[in-house]
């Protein structure tokens, strides 16, 4: 019964290490690609440059250092899942949905402007400190 009681506490201490997030805190670096109905795909460059505390994420995210825009209220990172919105003065509405995956924040931005809409892929990956 002990060894039962071990175990489960072991597993129980174990599990959330495992579950955790890196931190994301730092620059983020690469691009989006967007695909158009005829098959052709245009890549631009991308960056962020991420806060986090605990499931919290704040920073800016725009297409260069120059061109950075905040992070709305309610940017989060909950189980692997990172999601936040910018909006781009007299532009869209940007809502990316992220993963971490192999070091490198991967998923979608849907971009929304009036009536209309576009989601383009996006790879980060994380900015080397110089």
């Amino acid at each position: 019964m002990k060894i039962l009681a071990v175990l489960a506490l072991a597993v129980l201490t174990l599990a959330p290490v495992h579950a955790q997030t890196p931190d994301l805190t730092g620059k983020w670096t690469g691009t989006m690609t967007r695909t158009a109905p005829d098959g052709r795909t245009q890549s631009i460059d991308f960056m962020c440059d991420l806060t986090q505390k605990g499931k919290v994420l704040t920073g800016t995210a725009g297409p260069n250092a120059d061109r950075q825009w905040p992070i709305e209220k309610g940017g989060a990172v909950d189980a692997g899942k990172v999601t936040f919105r910018v909006q781009q003065p007299d532009g869209p509405l940007r809502a990316f949905t992220l993963k971490l995956v192999e070091g490198r924040l991967q998923g979608e931005m849907l971009a929304t402007l009036k009536e209309q809409s576009f989601t383009t892929k996006v790879d980060l990956g994380r900015e080397k400190a110089k």
